[in-house]
């Protein structure tokens, strides 16, 4: 390979990394603006914090806020769903559910009880209770 074959390459890769250059300039520009504009909202929001304006848009939007964002959307507000406490009547009461022709999907949602509960029951795992 010749010296001036060399030189081209060079140049090409030059040419590649401006023009990368240039597109990476041009994705910072956007998100400064996009950091500015959000920011701007957080302030005209008249909340404490980020934090709170996005909770009061989950609430009023019946968003589901992100796993792991510490946002709660439970009535409780820690988090958690309260654990199911599976009584012989209330097994009773699903089973009939269920065998009324409902699916356990909507027994599940019906009532605010896992889908694995629902299912653990049909199957007769809680018959001893």
């Amino acid at each position: 390979m010749s010296l001036l074959d060399e030189i081209k390459k060079v140049e090409k890769e030059e040419a590649k990394l401006a023009k990368r250059k240039r597109a990476l300039e041009a994705r910072l520009k956007e998100e400064e603006e996009k950091n500015q504009k959000l920011g701007k909202i957080v302030e005209d929001s008249g909340y404490a914090t980020p934090k709170a304006l996005v909770k009061a848009l989950v609430d009023r939007f019946s968003l589901r806020a992100p796993r792991g964002s510490g946002i709660s959307t439970t009535a409780s507000g820690n988090g958690r769903r309260k654990r199911t406490k599976v009584t012989a009547e209330l097994r009773d009461e699903i089973k009939a559910e269920i065998k009324g022709g409902s699916s356990m999907n909507q027994v599940s949602k019906a009532r605010g009880i896992s889908y694995a509960v629902i299912a653990k029951i049909s199957r007769g795992g809680y018959d001893k209770i």
